[in-house]
C-alpha cells in the first residue's frame, strides 16, 4: 500500500485527512479506503484531536472512484460487491466519527467525491467549484451513498433530480439546498474549513459527540421515539465534567476550557 495516497496531518486540536493523488484528481482506490479507515481510527483514539478537516491537494477535491482500479469489477457482481462493501464501511466510519468533520471543497467534487462530502458534518465550497453526483451521465448507479444520504439531506425531489439528470449544483444552489455551510472565494476553502474546525475544537468534545449521536440516531426514528433518545442522552450528558466546567465558566464570565468527559 502506498501510504502517501491519504495523509493524516495534525495541528493542535485539528487533524486533516488529505487526499494526495493530484495526478489522479484524488480518485479513490482500495488503498485510499484502507488509509481513510486507518486515519479515522487514529483520530478517534487521539484525545488531543477535537475536529477534522477533509481536503484534497492539486486541482480538485475528489473526482470519485478510481475507475482504473475498479476496472472490470464494475460489471462483475462477485468482484464489485466486496469493493462496494468496503466503500460503504469506510464512508460509514467517516460519517460516524465522534469528532466533527469539515470538508474543504475546491475544483470538483463528483460521484464518489460528491458522496464524500455527504458523510462529512460540514462542507465549505469555493465559489468556482462544481459539485454533482454525475453517475447518471455515464449510465452508472450512485452506489456510494447518494441514493440514501442525499434525499435525507435535501429532500426527495431535489435529490432525485440531481441523481437522475446528472446535473451540476452551483455553489449558490448548494448553499440554498443545505448541502454546504459556506461558500468562499477561490483558494479559501481550506482556510475557512480550518477556521470552522478550530471553533468546533474549542467546544466540549463530549457535547459534540453526544449531539452528533443524538442527531444520527434520531434521524432514523419517528419523532416521539427520537425525543425519548434525546432525553436519555441529555440526562447522561448533564452529569458530565464538561457541563460543570461550562456552568462555572458562565458564572465567572470566562471562556470554558473543556476536558471531554
Amino acid at each position: 500500500m502506498s501510504q502517501d495516497k491519504v495523509l493524516l496531518e495534525k495541528s493542535g486540536a485539528v487533524a486533516e485527512l488529505v487526499l494526495n493523488r493530484p495526478d489522479k484528481l484524488n480518485a479513490v482506490d482500495g488503498d485510499c479506503l484502507a488509509l481513510f479507515r486507518q486515519h479515522i481510527a487514529a483520530v478517534e483514539a487521539d484525545d488531543e484531536v477535537r475536529a477534522v478537516v477533509v481536503r484534497g491537494v492539486g486541482r480538485v477535491f475528489c473526482a470519485g472512484a478510481d475507475l482504473e482500479f475498479v476496472g472490470d469489477r464494475l460489471v462483475d457482481p462477485a468482484a464489485f460487491a466486496p469493493f462496494l462493501e468496503e466503500w460503504h464501511r469506510t464512508y460509514d466510519l467517516i460519517a460516524a466519527c465522534r469528532k466533527p468533520t469539515v470538508a474543504a471543497v475546491h475544483g470538483l467534487a463528483l460521484a464518489g467525491g460528491f458522496e464524500l462530502t455527504l458523510v462529512c458534518d460540514f462542507v465549505v465550497l469555493e465559489e468556482d467549484a462544481k459539485m454533482g453526483d454525475q453517475h447518471a451521465n455515464f449510465g452508472l448507479f450512485p452506489g456510494g451513498g447518494s441514493s440514501q444520504r442525499l434525499p435525507r439531506l435535501i429532500g426527495e425531489r431535489r435529490a432525485k433530480w440531481l441523481m437522475l439528470s446528472g446535473s451540476w449544483v452551483s455553489p449558490a444552489e448548494a448553499l440554498q439546498f443545505g448541502m454546504v455551510n459556506a461558500v468562499v472565494p477561490p483558494g479559501q476553502a481550506a482556510t475557512k474549513a480550518r477556521e470552522m474546525a478550530g471553533l468546533l475544537a474549542r467546544r466540549s468534545p463530549l457535547a459534540n459527540r453526544n449531539i452528533k449521536q443524538s442527531v444520527e440516531v434520531g434521524m432514523q426514528m419517528d419523532l416521539n421515539t427520537a425525543l425519548a433518545v434525546e432525553r436519555r442522552i441529555a440526562l447522561d450528558h448533564m452529569r458530565s465534567q464538561d457541563v460543570k466546567i461550562g456552568l462555572e465558566a458562565f458564572r465567572r464570565r470566562e471562556q470554558p476550557v473543556f476536558v471531554g468527559r
